[in-house]
């Protein structure tokens, strides 16, 4: 899908694109935009480990993953700083018993001065 919506998000300068269905957790590198990073694109993340049967199938590896978690549950958890920065946070998610529950997996601060 990246493909098909990346000139419409280049075009509006969208910042980061948050998207679920693979049960895994996946970052792209900033600026992700024609296969290219830091090329004036978003970051695109992808959460689908909220609860259904995580995927057992890897992702095909690419230049412009950043981080790719599997096997994990959680969930994404963002706060906004002000208007121009927000701290986007992949938390573990378990139960009570689980002592890497609340474990951050992955962060990064999206900052934009446009």
């Amino acid at each position: 899908m990246r493909l098909e919506f990346e000139d419409l998000l280049f075009d509006y300068k969208v910042d980061v694109f948050l998207a679920g269905h693979y049960h895994a957790f996946h970052r792209t590198c900033d600026g992700l935009y024609r296969s290219q990073c830091n090329n004036g694109g978003p970051i695109h993340i992808t959460v689908g480990t909220a609860g259904a049967k995580l995927d057992e199938e890897p992702l095909y590896d690419n230049q412009w993953t950043a981080n790719n978690i599997q096997h994990v549950y959680g969930y994404g958890r963002v706060t906004v700083m002000n208007a121009s920065a927000l701290l986007f946070e992949f938390v573990q998610a378990g139960g009570v018993n689980d002592t890497d529950a609340g474990a951050v997996r992955d962060q990064l601060w999206v900052t934009r001065h446009r």
